[in-house]
C-alpha cells in the first residue's frame, strides 16, 4: 500500500481519519494529531474501526474521551520546563528572586505565578518578616513584570495570585493588586460559588479601606445568589456547610438560606461533631424563630443533639465558643437556641477532661448567664478552688467576682471544710482591700450576702457616702437602687443594723421597686380558688419597701377578708388592717430569669428576698410565673392553690378554700 513519506501513515488510515473527524465534528485537530503523532492516532482510529466492525454505536463522547486521553498521554511525555522546576525547587526567597531576575526575558505569566507560589510556601513555613521580602527590589521587579502579563491569567490563577500577595502583605493599593482585582471584577460572571467564597475570605484579610475591595464585597453576594440554584449540590455536604456559613454571615435572602438548610436536612445522619458545630455557629447569625423558620430550628436541634453526644470530639476553644454563641441568642430572648442536653454536655466536658479552674469558670459563667444550672460543674469548680490554697486568694478581680457570681446564680454553697476554705480564700484576696470605687461593690456584696457572707470591710465601703455618690451618679440606675435596698434589708435581717443607707437614697430605692405586670391576671385565678375577691390585695408595699405582688391573710387555715384595695397603684401594708394573730402570706411573682431554666431552682439574690421577708415574719410563696403561664387555663387555679398549700404545709397549716 502506498506510504506518505513525511508522516509515514498509510492512505487508508488517512482517509478514515478525514472521514471520522468530519463525521464527529473534530475538525482539523484529528488530522493534525495524525500527521504529527501517527502512532497514537493510528491506535485511536483502529479502536474506532473495531467499534464499527462490531456494530457498536459511535458517539462523539466516546471518541472525544479517547482523544482526550491520547492528548493527555502526549502532554505528559512533553519534556519538563527546566526554568519552572528551578523556581519551584528554590530553597529560599533570595534564590527565587535571583532566578526571576536572571531569566526575565524567558518568563511567562505561569513562571511568575509559580515564583509567587514558591515565595508564599517558603514564607508560610518560616518565621521571617514578610515586610523585608516585599521591600526587596527583586520582589518589586517580579511584581512589575507580573503585572504586564496579568491579562494572560485565567480566573483561578488570578484568585491564586491575589491569595499569595495578600499573605505576603502586599498593600491592597498597590498597582499589581488593583490590576488583579479589576480582572476579578471584569470576570465576576465566570466565578463559581467556591471561588466566590474564597475570594470573599481573601478580601477580608485586607486591612485598609479600598473602593474596589468594597465594590467586590457588594458584588460577590449577588453573584452567589445567581449561582446558587445552578450549583447547589445536595450530595456535597462540605460544600453545603460552607454555603450556609457564607449565606448566614452575609445576610442573604431567606430563600437562599432555606434552600441550603433543606439540603442539609437530607444529611442529618452524616453530620459529624465538627460540622454540627459549624452549622450551629452559622444559625446563631440568623433568625431561627420557630413559627417563621421551622426547618432552621429543626436543623439547629439536630445539630445540638449530635453535639450533645459527641462533644468530646471538639477542642476546649470550640466548646466555649459554641456555648458563648448560643448564650448570645438566648439572652436576646430567642428560646429556640436553648438546648438543655447540650448545655449539660458542655458542663460534663469540663469535668471529664479535667479542664483547669479558670477555663472551667469561663464555661460556668456562660451557663450562669443563661440561668442553666449544672451543680456537678459548680461542685467541680469548688473542689478545684479548695484543693489549691491560692486559687481564689491570688485570683484576678474578674476571676474572683465571676466565681462569686456563679455560686450566687446557682444558689449553691458547698458543705463543711470545703466551704470554710473557699470563704477563707475569698476573704484574704487583696482586691477586697482596694479603695477603688470603679468596681461593682454593691453587686458583689449582694451576691456574697446571698451566700451568707457579710464582710465588714466591704459593707463599710458600700454604705459610705463617697462610694454611693459615685455609684449612683450613673444614668439608668434603678437596678443599682434595688440592689442597695435588698442589701440594706439583708444586712439588717442577718448581720447588723449599724449599716444604713441615707434616708433620701432609701426613699428613692423604695419608690423604685417595681410592680409586676401579671399580678392582676394571677390574682384573678387566685380569687377563683379562694371563692371571693375580698381575700387578696395586689401590689402591697411592705415596711421594708419590697413590694409583695399579692398578699392574703390566713387564720386557722382560712383566708381572712381584706379591704378591697387592689389596683395598679402600690398599697401600704398598714392599710390592710391585718387582724391580730393572722399570718400574712406574700405571693412573689418571679420572672423568666429569676429561676434556673432547667429546674425550679430560684437564683441566689432572689432567694435572698424570700429569706428577708420570712425573717421579717411574712410567709412567702416564690411563684414561677413563666412556668405558670405554660399551664392550660383550667389548670392555673389548682396550680396556684397547690403552691400555696405546699408552702403552708411547711408550717403545719392547710389552706381551706371553696
Amino acid at each position: 500500500m502506498a506510504q506518505c513519506q513525511n508522516c509515514q501513515v498509510d492512505i487508508l488510515t488517512l482517509v478514515l481519519a478525514i472521514v471520522y473527524t468530519h463525521h464527529l465534528n473534530l475538525g482539523t485537530l484529528g488530522v493534525f494529531l495524525l500527521l504529527y503523532f501517527p502512532g497514537k492516532m493510528t491506535l485511536l482510529l483502529k479502536s474506532v474501526w473495531r467499534n464499527v466492525l462490531r456494530n457498536r454505536p459511535l458517539s462523539n463522547s466516546t471518541l472525544r474521551s479517547s482523544l482526550s486521553s491520547s492528548i493527555s498521554e502526549m502532554t505528559l511525555t512533553k519534556p519538563p520546563d527546566a526554568l519552572m522546576m528551578t523556581i519551584k525547587s528554590a530553597p529560599s526567597t533570595a534564590d527565587v528572586l535571583a532566578t526571576v531576575q536572571n531569566n526575565l526575558r524567558s518568563l511567562t505569566h505561569r513562571h511568575m505565578l509559580q515564583a509567587l507560589r514558591t515565595l508564599f510556601e517558603i514564607q508560610r513555613s518560616s518565621s521571617n518578616d514578610p515586610e523585608s521580602l516585599i521591600k526587596d527590589p527583586g520582589f518589586g521587579v517580579l511584581c512589575q513584570n507580573f503585572k504586564k502579563h496579568a491579562r494572560a491569567l485565567e480566573v483561578n490563577e488570578t484568585i491564586e495570585a491575589i491569595k499569595f500577595l495578600s499573605y505576603l502583605g502586599v498593600p491592597v493599593e498597590s498597582l499589581l493588586v488593583q490590576t488583579l482585582l479589576q480582572l476579578l471584577r471584569y470576570n465576576i460572571n465566570m466565578i463559581n460559588i467556591r471561588q466566590i467564597m474564597f475570594i470573599d475570605f481573601i478580601l477580608s484579610k485586607f486591612n485598609t479601606k479600598n473602593h474596589l475591595v468594597d465594590a467586590l464585597k457588594l458584588a460577590l453576594p449577588l453573584a452567589f445568589q445567581i449561582h446558587l440554584p445552578l450549583e447547589l449540590d445536595n450530595q456535597d455536604l462540605p460544600l453545603l456547610r460552607e454555603m450556609l456559613m457564607y449565606s448566614c454571615s452575609h445576610d442573604l435572602p431567606d430563600r437562599c438560606i432555606n434552600n441550603i438548610v433543606t439540603s442539609l436536612l437530607l444529611h442529618d445522619q452524616a453530620i459529624d461533631a465538627h460540622m454540627a458545630r459549624s452549622i450551629i455557629w452559622s444559625l446563631c447569625d440568623i433568625n431561627c424563630t420557630e413559627k417563621v423558620y421551622p426547618t432552621r430550628v429543626q436543623l439547629l436541634h439536630i445539630c445540638c443533639d449530635i453535639l450533645s453526644e459527641r462533644i468530646n470530639k471538639l477542642s476546649y476553644e470550640d466548646v466555649l465558643r459554641t456555648a458563648a454563641k448560643l448564650k448570645g441568642r438566648i439572652v436576646e430572648k430567642h428560646p429556640e437556641y436553648y438546648h438543655q442536653e447540650l448545655m449539660d454536655s458542655i458542663a460534663g466536658y469540663v469535668i471529664k477532661n479535667s479542664v483547669p479552674f479558670e477555663k472551667g469558670l469561663l464555661v460556668a459563667r456562660v451557663l450562669s448567664r443563661i440561668a442553666h444550672t449544672n451543680l456537678a460543674l459548680i461542685e467541680y469548680l469548688c473542689e478545684q478552688a479548695s484543693c489549691e490554697p491560692k486559687t481564689l486568694s491570688n485570683a484576678r478581680t474578674n476571676v474572683l467576682f465571676a466565681f462569686i457570681n456563679c455560686l450566687s446564680n446557682n444558689n449553691y454553697t458547698p458543705e463543711g471544710a470545703q466551704w470554710d476554705e473557699i470563704k477563707r480564700q475569698i476573704s484574704i484576696n487583696p482586691i477586697l482591700n482596694a479603695n477603688t470605687t470603679a468596681l461593682p461593690w454593691g453587686k458583689v456584696c449582694l451576691e456574697l450576702a446571698s451566700l451568707g457572707i457579710y464582710d465588714d470591710r466591704l459593707l463599710k465601703k458600700v454604705f459610705s457616702a463617697e462610694f454611693l455618690d459615685i455609684y449612683l451618679a450613673r444614668e439608668k440606675n434603678d437596678l443599682d437602687y434595688l440592689q442597695l435596698l435588698t442589701l440594706h434589708e439583708a444586712v439588717h435581717a442577718f448581720h447588723s443594723d449599724k449599716y444604713n443607707l441615707p434616708p433620701e437614697i432609701l426613699d428613692r430605692a423604695k419608690s423604685s421597686y417595681p410592680t409586676h405586670a401579671l399580678s392582676e391576671e394571677l390574682e384573678r385565678y387566685l380569687i377563683r380558688g379562694l371563692g371571693s375577691q375580698e381575700y387578696s390585695v395586689r401590689n402591697v408595699v411592705l415596711p421594708s419597701g419590697i413590694v409583695a405582688d399579692i398578699v392574703m391573710c390566713m387564720k386557722n387555715g382560712h383566708p381572712v377578708k381584706l379591704p378591697a384595695l387592689s389596683s395598679d397603684k402600690k398599697v401600704p401594708l398598714e392599710h390592710l388592717n391585718v387582724p391580730p394573730g393572722a399570718i400574712v402570706v406574700c405571693l412573689m411573682n418571679f420572672n423568666y430569669g429569676c429561676f434556673s431554666m432547667n429546674s425550679n431552682r430560684l437564683r441566689g439574690t432572689f432567694r435572698l428576698i424570700v429569706d428577708i421577708l420570712e425573717k421579717q415574719g411574712y410567709w412567702t410563696v416564690a411563684f414561677n410565673v413563666s412556668e405558670w403561664l405554660t399551664a392550660p387555663g383550667h389548670e392555673r387555679t389548682p396550680y396556684i392553690i397547690r403552691e400555696i398549700n405546699y408552702r403552708c404545709g411547711e408550717i403545719g397549716m392547710k389552706l381551706s378554700a371553696t
